[in-house]
């Protein structure tokens, strides 16, 4: 059962740390954004958050990354900026194919809750290699 924010970001980078857009796909909020270095990516459906996320891995996969991200929950800067709406920042890893350390890098989001549970309505990433793409 996810209680907070903190809980939606574990279970959203396991999700995405073993393929599972399925769930990857529960952790977002409908319209959301992702914003990157390379552009805006526009969320408005569960069919666009399985083609981005597919299209991610696929993409990490062409650069030898794996879809494994490190993580550190204890590590999360939680501020609640509002009732039932946190900011979230955290610093997460990625690795090569063979489970080398490949880089870190900061991803920030805005969480709200609703009805009980926490969804993705922004998050922003500086990972030079993560291209998003519309």
């Amino acid at each position: 059962m996810m209680t907070n924010s903190s809980d939606l970001l574990v279970k959203y980078y396991d999700a995405l740390s073993n393929g599972n857009l399925e769930v990857v796909s529960e952790c977002f909020d409908i319209p959301s954004k992702f914003l990157s270095l390379y552009g805006v990516v526009n969320i408005n459906s569960k069919n666009d958050i399985l083609k981005t996320y597919s299209d991610l891995i696929n993409s990490w996969k062409e650069q030898n990354i794996s879809s494994k991200v490190g993580y550190d929950r204890d590590s999360f800067l939680v501020t609640n900026i509002q009732e039932k709406i946190d900011l979230v920042k955290t610093k997460l890893t990625n690795f090569d194919l063979d489970g080398n350390l490949l880089q870190e890098w900061n991803c920030t989001y805005i969480i709200r809750e609703n009805n009980g549970q926490w969804l993705i309505s922004l998050g922003t990433t500086d990972n030079k290699k993560t291209n998003w793409k519309e």
